[in-house]
């Protein structure tokens, strides 16, 4: 009687699965990019909105298993290497601003979008203090908060355009479970 071999997915499925298994942390650098393209003249305004930390916070609430704390700190740090301030500055505030959505997550699970996008204004007024505070410091002296609310205001007010993306993005390619 002949032996049968035991199922083996095809290279194809076993490239599909790590596909799959990375996508939060490739729109997580993919926002990351998409922070650099200039927009202004489009919108008319120089400030961008902090795609990655819309990232961040959606990925920690609905699948942390799926965009890590490593992955959280290599966006950061790639935002860190593509602007012109320190570095370390959005690595930090990324993965402080993660752990912190992480403990609170309990609070925006199978919550309505409403409480949804409120814990993300709050995550993004942390995420905007953190890293006005650590600049400020880093140069020494105290910098106008005006841009940095402006930023995160921007940041908050796309938000739920960002949200259904990455939530249709969600139900069509990951798995369940």
């Amino acid at each position: 009687m002949p032996r049968l071999e035991p199922y083996t997915p095809t290279p194809a499925a076993r490239a599909g699965r790590i596909v799959v298994t990375v996508l939060p942390f490739i729109m997580g650098l993919a926002c990351v990019l998409l922070s650099f393209v200039p927009m202004g003249r489009i919108f008319g305004t120089s400030v961008m909105p902090a795609f990655a930390l819309m990232a961040i916070y959606y990925w920690a609430i609905v699948r942390p298993e799926m965009f890590p704390v490593y992955a959280v700190f290599l966006v950061g740090l790639l935002s860190d290497l593509l602007s012109d301030g320190p570095i370390g500055l959005w690595a930090f505030v990324y993965v402080l601003t993660y752990i912190v959505v992480l403990t609170q997550r309990f609070l925006a699970v199978n919550a309505p979008f409403s409480v949804f996008w409120l814990g993300f204004f709050m995550a993004a007024a942390l995420a905007g203090f953190v890293g006005w505070s650590a600049a400020s410091l880093f140069y020494g002296t105290v910098l106008p908060l005006k841009p940095i609310v402006w930023h995160m205001f921007v940041t908050v007010a796309i938000f739920p355009i960002f949200a259904m993306i990455f939530g249709r993005i969600e139900r069509r390619i990951l798995p369940t479970g």
